[in-house]
């Protein structure tokens, strides 16, 4: 937000969001868990469409969750909403 004056006041939320973003260059850590969230969320979405494939193709929840290392109840929960 711009005041009168023409200075810059930032908000709490965007002074923390700068702070963190400072922080995550200068440090190798931050760096590695932004890195491994992407390879996370890239790895969940191609689960979710081999699951979803899976299921296109007939196999069972029983069969899905032996490949996942859950129970089928807990496989059906979690992936149903893929169709």
């Amino acid at each position: 937000m711009e005041t009168s004056d023409g200075k810059v006041v930032l908000s709490v939320t965007e002074k923390n969001r700068l702070r963190g973003q400072k922080a995550l260059k200068g440090s190798t850590v931050l760096q590695n868990i932004q890195n491994l969230k992407k390879t996370a969320t890239a790895a969940q979405q191609e689960l979710d469409e081999a699951v979803a494939q899976a299921r296109a193709e007939g196999y069972s929840w029983v069969a899905i969750a032996a490949g996942l290392g859950v129970s089928p109840q807990g496989a059906r929960q979690k992936y149903l909403r893929l169709g």
